[in-house]
């Protein structure tokens, strides 16, 4: 189907086609001498600098420079900025990724568009802590339990991989606690503190025991604000502890997690309400209460517990596996009734891997199989004043997800094949326990299979090509099947498509000058998009197909690079992603809405950010995101308005005999702008904005310190 292209955008596109063209032919003469990677991977030669940065990514290692896929990575460093007390800035760097902040503790994720489906948290985006899973058997994710202080590394991995982690068409997120630089032997201490706009308030401690076989850590994080609207008030406390030790050829990790998360939810306002004050909640109707009176907010306790186990045998083969289990309990007074809801987690998976390496070929194959099941009671009442009244309904839910995969990749001199497959399977079931004789309800998709193949070929040593085939598959969770109107949606379909990707890394001066680079064509059927009764309460359907070409581009250039020539180091990147995506097929009642573009998702993102240290521990950072546009309903008759968010943080290090002090003063909204970060899509009564802070401020103290304390 021809799309609509406007005369500007079909000559970018043409230019583009050109650059894919002329870039056959440069640099064929360049080549570079690089050291090989002494690992049982694999992964390409070792190139220097930031070229050497190791990445895990369906479930194998590479280099990233080498990665035959779109994924990003970061690391503790990209958490730290604004004083580590949000994902958000760092994930919007990331060209094709969008992290929405409705309220302060109310995120949303985004991977390509993936949002569509939903009105907060995590859907359709496949989430691992630690190699387990953190998202749950009902397809939700709560990744605002999680403080960006106690991550060590984040991997995005665009677009469909369900061939190797189960359902999902957005793409997936791999979370590590592990550091991005290895500590030495000994006993580690980090603190810090941190204030600022808003009352904000956030402290954090780390003990850290390392030695050669084994390794414990605690994380302790507290952070809470007044939030800059009414009703935004938002406290979370966290503590995590990790073992790991090794025994022979057996490695033991485990992990306890417990958060205690609370924060109130103003709601959305009005074009009108958001220009007269956009500080105000969600004002009252003549048919319903406001925000404030309502009491409006999220009350969520999570404890999560997993066991996992790595195994060499001989010298070909590893096996890795785990169990987990998980409680929560989560409370949220919405302005036309009250739910409690208490979920149990249980889950577990085992892979094995052979690898094997030769002068001629590397060849490296895995199956594996994994299991999560989640048991929720869910009870609704009327909302008195944020305080449960009559009873509406009861209910039991169950969902049961289990897949199977297996992925082979072989490489032979510069050419990399990889081929994957995975079948899965999801079951649901309803119970009305609060109406007597009911009896439940099962939804069983069938079994589904979902195959992935890559083919790369690196061109020389700065310059790689690959070609990406996938196909997505993803159920209604357990939200969409039973939303918050009470109702149980038994006929709401899957998700599926079919992603096409091609894509080029380009090593253009070693180690300090990267541009990486794809275009993609992902076509989606039975799209699950929000619906909203008269009264706010949400639904979801089917809206046929939608089809979502895209284009992302980076570039990473170390200006002045690290050397004993020089004290300073000056370092830039800036993000492009291209988005017009439409619904194809998609009508409501009589309208036919085919044609129009995609709910939630801006056009354009364009971010750029500059980096710039001293040696005597001096330096200042900034970034800016420029959005575009994006409509706000399926219809199209609303758009946010485009805004540039400008952030910035300036500091000093001092080390002295294994001791570090770290002072540092950031701002957020330098230009003072007033835009919506986590727009309501769809919304009743066309209550689509929730709106951002104004111009703020932090500062704080961070300490680090080693062995030598003690």
């Amino acid at each position: 189907m021809h799309l609509p292209f406007s005369y500007k955008e079909r000559i970018v596109l043409r230019i583009i086609r050109i650059v894919i063209t002329a870039s056959g032919i440069l640099y064929q003469g360049d080549i570079l001498l690089a050291q090989e990677m002494k690992k049982d991977t694999l992964a390409y030669p070792l190139l220097s600098g930031s070229d050497s940065v190791v990445v895990t990514a369906f479930r194998q290692t590479y280099l990233l420079q080498q990665l035959p896929a779109s994924v990003a990575h970061m690391t503790r460093k990209d958490f730290a900025f604004l004083g580590a007390t949000s994902m958000l800035p760092a994930v919007n760097q990331v060209p094709g990724v969008r992290m929405e902040e409705r309220s302060p503790g109310s995120y949303r994720f985004s991977i390509r568009g993936s949002l569509l489906r939903s009105p907060f948290g995590v859907r359709n985006v496949k989430v691992y802590l630690n190699r387990v899973p953190l998202t749950d058997a009902g397809g939700n994710t709560y990744l605002n339990l999680l403080p960006p202080g106690m991550l060590g590394e984040m991997d995005i991995l665009k677009g469909p991989a369900a061939s190797s982690y189960g359902a999902g068409t957005g793409g997936v997120l791999l979370l590590s606690s592990k550091n991005d630089v290895q500590k030495p032997v000994g006993t580690h201490v980090s603190a810090g503190i941190a204030g600022g706009s808003f009352n904000l308030f956030r402290q954090n401690l780390s003990i850290e025991q390392n030695n050669e076989k084994s390794q414990w850590r605690i994380d302790q994080d507290h952070q809470q604000s007044a939030g800059y609207r009414e009703q935004t008030a938002f406290r979370r406390d966290a503590v995590a502890f990790q073992w790991q030790q090794k025994v022979g050829i057996h490695t033991f990790h485990s992990q306890v997690f417990f958060a205690n998360l609370f924060y109130q939810t103003p709601g959305g306002l009005t074009l009108t309400q958001f220009r007269q004050n956009p500080r105000q909640a969600r004002p009252a109707t003549a048919t319903l209460p406001g925000a404030v009176t309502q009491n409006t907010s999220v009350s969520n306790q999570t404890a999560m517990v997993s066991v996992a186990h790595e195994v060499s045998l001989a010298a070909n083969w590893n096996i890795q596996s785990f169990l987990l289990g998980g409680k929560t309990k989560f409370r949220n007074p919405f302005i036309t009734n009250y739910e409690e809801r208490r979920e149990n987690n249980l889950g577990a998976g085992t892979s094995i891997r052979f690898f094997k390496s030769k002068q001629a070929y590397k060849i490296e194959w895995i199956n594996g199989i994994e299991w999560i099941r989640q048991r929720a009671d869910v009870t609704n009442f009327a909302n008195n004043k944020g305080n449960p009244d009559t009873l509406q309904w009861k209910d039991d839910l169950m969902a049961n997800q289990w897949f199977a995969f297996s992925q082979l990749a072989i490489q032979i001199k510069d050419w990399r094949l990889e081929a994957g497959l995975s079948v899965n399977n999801q079951q649901f079931r309803f119970e009305r326990t609060s109406v007597p004789g009911s009896r439940p309800q099962l939804r069983n998709l069938n079994v589904v299979a979902t195959p992935r193949f890559s083919i790369s070929r690196k061109i020389h040593s700065r310059w790689q090509m690959q070609l990406l085939v996938s196909r997505g598959f993803s159920p209604p969770t357990l939200a969409e099947i039973r939303p918050s109107d009470g109702n149980f949606y038994g006929d709401l379909q899957p998700e599926s498509g079919w992603n096409v990707e091609l894509g080029w890394r380009w090593n253009l001066v070693p180690g300090r000058l990267n541009w990486t680079a794809s275009f993609y064509r992902f076509q989606l059927n039975q799209a699950i998009v929000r619906g909203n009764n008269a009264a706010g309460v949400e639904y979801f359907i089917n809206a046929g197909r939608t089809l979502q070409p895209g284009l992302e581009s980076s570039l990473q250039w170390q200006i002045i690079p690290v050397s004993s020539k020089s004290k300073w180091q000056l370092n830039w990147q800036t993000g492009y992603s291209y988005q017009p995506y439409q619904f194809i097929e998609y009508r409501q009642g009589t309208t036919d809405l085919s044609g129009k573009s995609l709910t939630g998702v801006p056009r354009h993102m364009l971010t750029i950010g500059n980096q710039l240290t001293h040696s005597a521990g001096f330096y200042c950072n900034w970034q800016l995101n420029a959005t575009s546009t994006l409509p706000l309903n399926d219809i199209n008759d609303e758009w946010a308005a485009p805004y540039q968010l400008l952030q910035a943080e300036m500091g000093w290090k001092m080390r002295n005999r294994g001791k570090e002090w770290h002072f540092f003063l950031a701002a957020d909204n330098l230009l003072d702008q007033s835009y919506s970060l986590g727009n309501d899509i769809n919304a009743a009564g066309r209550r689509f904005y929730n709106v951002a802070p104004g111009l703020s401020f932090m500062l704080g103290i961070r300490f680090n310190a080693r062995s030598a304390l003690f």
